[in-house]
């Protein structure tokens, strides 16, 4: 395979055994995709079928690509997916054995909330919105660590856990009634089946003799176990992954799976990738410095031959407020003086409660930037609110999904009547859709209840237009269904009762059939159930776009995988990071250790450590001290600073807070924006803005232009203002936006 000649050393080692465990230690930027690219090409050139070989990650982004360049390599096809799609591929074959239907719908965390409400009400439990929630984490749990609700002792729970086994059996027992499964079930009914069905596991064993997982590290127990299950014949199996980056244990994952991989599969060979292709050498050897003072990892020598390059940055500020000053002159320091791009620029923080500052500043400075890992684009209002639409045609016996749409618009259907709805339908051994169905034009049920003529009239509107989507589902493309949805229904009349939010949100529909067009043209058998299934699977950070030319923002957690040129990593301190829920627990002080190296080693060229004096957290202003991670790093690898930027820059900054003073003053006694009743009388003139102009508001103070479109009544703004943290729509002719 010529491609080998591109490797090093250790990575060709890896890439040469095909057969038996092998653990690949990758270090950080040490090319791991390369490695696992690479090694199933040779696996394929030696002659294993294209369908034995299965590829394990996290992300769909990750898998895509990996993907992507196996089929460019070699014009083949091989199954690259996350644990998560594996598990609803396998149960849309098998798990009609547990008594489900092979079409079972994918509950999210809102429908897995509003689920687990309705069996709390069920069992005459009184609760508020974090009770529900305090449930649904102990059986998250439960279910990563393949605990089913009968083997979980309640002598071990605390006083408010002792109902857990009894609200986690109900629990599943109505997702079972409404053939749905959450995230966790993907994972655990697939580990469930493969213990308890030895059939089925020996057809799956002999699906797949070669497996490749990457980001081992991360691994649950229950990925541990299907992934044992399935190599228990073989023992064919290559892990890649580095303890040093296990940093999601508050996931379930289980850093103990990479630690004991050699004692799991003995005769394990091990590759150590330990050339880094990513990181300055003075960054690298400062991470590798801090990771050394943790116990449980596998010693290595991460080294690179890309030049010292700068000293890694230390800025101390007064506040958050000046932190954030500092990060955003930085950024336009590197921009305009270094022209470096904003996209290869990223600021990583703890917590999401930190972004706020961040983003006044770089509003302030007229800095675009983009947070990633923010709000997904599929858990919208108006998304979600479509899909439970097509949900329902796809199974009549989501509940949560009838629940959600059955007043929109409104029907007249309250809450009591659900209620009545859902047990009689239960009773009646029926769907909820069919039960409906019934009890407005059929006699046959034995438990009928009672409707107002305005809640019969109601009810039967939404059983007329669901069974006139499932005409449009029987004979026309997923487009037309979609479509459909938004029309049959009057979404769009519905939603044009807000009318600041309404052109947005007819926006987003609008993405929504555009996705729905792309899908179908992508995928080679489209059906309503795979979308479904692809749109459950979707995550904010499959959406994340690096390549914007935005400075991005984002936890050290959603920064895993990523590089930047150049990184900001801010709010060193105790109590923030590490966070003050690590002070009594090592394992959990480790773990914050080994985020701060991922954070560290995603810079290539320069890297900014901040701290503060003062900062307001959890309510008030805090006197702050440094983190242990910059004691940590040694001396000669960093540069204590005072400023960011030259004096110059300073100057210009200053110049642009008097003309701020100035346009406020200018605009202090501009009239209230009038709305003017006759269009065809003549309008005021108005100045048209690009697409991150930043602009002044006599109400809402200093904004940017985030979009610009044009409306039914004319050119329409959409601005962010940093005053209120808001996003307004406004009609430009009326609006007297200044340019700053």
């Amino acid at each position: 395979m010529h491609l080998i000649n591109q490797l090093n050393e250790e990575q060709r080692m890896a890439v040469e055994t095909l057969n038996g465990p092998l653990l690949v230690l990758a270090g950080a930027g040490s090319g791991k995709t390369r490695v696992v690219t690479y090694r199933i090409v040779n696996l394929l050139e030696h002659g294993i079928h294209p369908s034995s070989i299965l590829g394990l990650t996290f992300t769909n982004k990750a898998a895509a690509e990996m993907k992507e360049r196996v089929r460019h390599l070699t014009q083949h096809h091989v199954l690259i997916c996350t644990f998560h799609s594996l598990g609803v591929r396998i149960l849309r074959e098998i798990i009609h054995v547990l008594g489900y239907k092979r079409d079972f719908t994918i509950y999210d965390e809102q429908d897995t909330e509003k689920l687990m409400k309705l069996c709390l009400e069920d069992m005459n439990i009184k609760t508020q919105k974090q009770d529900a929630k305090l449930y649904l984490n102990l059986i998250s749990k439960a279910k990563n660590a393949l605990q089913a609700p009968e083997n979980i002792d309640s002598k071990l729970l605390d006083l408010e856990e002792k109902l857990f086994p009894d609200v986690y059996a109900h629990y599943q027992t109505k997702l079972k009634e409404y053939q749905a499964v959450d995230f966790d079930d993907l994972l655990y009914l697939p580990a469930h089946i493969f213990k308890t069905y030895p059939d089925i596991l020996a057809h799956y064993q002999e699906r797949w003799s070669h497996l490749l997982i990457d980001e081992y590290q991360d691994t649950n127990e229950a990925q541990y176990a299907i992934v044992s299950h399935l190599v228990s014949k073989h023992g064919n199996l290559c892990v890649v992954g580095d303890p040093d980056q296990s940093i999601y244990s508050w996931r379930g994952a289980n850093i103990k799976n990479i630690l004991n991989f050699e004692k799991d599969y003995p005769g394990a060979k091990v590759a150590r990738l330990e050339q880094n292709y990513r990181s300055r050498t003075n960054i690298l050897n400062g991470a590798n410095a801090l990771i050394t003072q943790n116990s449980g990892r596998f010693e290595k020598n991460l080294w690179s031959d890309r030049g010292p390059g700068e000293r890694i940055k230390h800025y101390t500020a007064d506040t958050d407020r000046g932190e954030a000053g500092f990060v955003a002159e930085a950024v336009q320091y590197h921009h305009e003086h270094h022209d470096a791009p904003l996209s290869q620029m990223a600021v990583f923080y703890r917590t999401n409660a930190q972004s706020r500052s961040l983003e006044d500043r770089l509003l302030a400075h007229q800095i675009p930037y983009i947070i990633v890992g923010g709000i997904s684009f599929y858990q919208r209002r108006e998304i979600k609110d479509i899909l439970a639409f097509l949900r329902m045609v796809h199974s009549g016996s989501d509940f949560v999904s009838f629940a959600r749409t059955i007043n929109l618009p409104k029907r007249g259907i309250g809450e009591s009547t659900l209620v009545k709805i859902r047990l009689a339908a239960t009773k009646e051994n029926r769907s909820i859709f069919s039960y409906c169905e019934e009890l407005v034009y059929g006699q046959a049920l034995q438990y009928p209840i009672k409707l107002t003529a305005k809640q019969r009239e109601g009810l039967k509107s939404y059983v007329d237009i669901l069974r006139e989507l499932k005409q449009i589902h029987l004979s026309n493309s997923l487009h037309d269904l979609v479509t459909g949805a938004i029309q049959c229904t009057g979404y769009l009349s519905y939603i044009k009762e807000d009318i600041e939010t309404h052109d947005d949100r007819k926006e987003n529909l609008n993405s929504l059939l555009a996705k729905a067009v792309e899908w179908e043209l992508a995928t080679e058998e489209p059906t309503l159930s795979g979308f479904l299934e692809e749109l459950s699977l979707k995550s904010s950070l499959d959406e994340a776009d690096t390549s914007k030319e935005k400075v991005h923002l984002m936890t050290i957690h959603n920064s895993k995988g990523l590089e930047f040129s150049i990184v900001f990593l801010v709010g060193l301190e105790e109590d923030l990071f590490p966070h003050a829920n690590s002070r009594d627990s090592h394992a959990a002080l480790e773990e914050e250790r080994r985020l701060c190296y991922v954070g560290m080693t995603r810079a290539k060229d320069c890297l900014y450590l901040c701290d503060v004096r003062q900062r307001f957290l959890w309510g008030t202003t805090r006197s702050q001290r440094p983190s242990r991670f910059l004691r940590e790093v040694p001396h000669e690898y960093i540069e204590k600073i005072r400023s960011s930027i030259p004096s110059r820059t300073a100057i210009k900054s200053q110049a642009y807070a008097h003309r701020k003073v100035d346009i406020e003053s200018e605009l202090s006694e501009v009239n209230e924006v009038q709305f003017i009743d006759d269009m065809d009388q003549t309008l005021p003139e108005y100045d048209e803005f690009k697409v991150d102009d930043a602009v002044f508001h006599k109400d809402f103070g200093l904004g940017i232009i985030r979009k610009s479109y044009t409306g039914s009544i004319g050119l329409i703004y959409k601005v962010y203002f940093a005053k209120d943290n808001s996003e307004r729509s406004l009609v430009a002719k009326f609006a007297h936006l200044k340019k700053v």
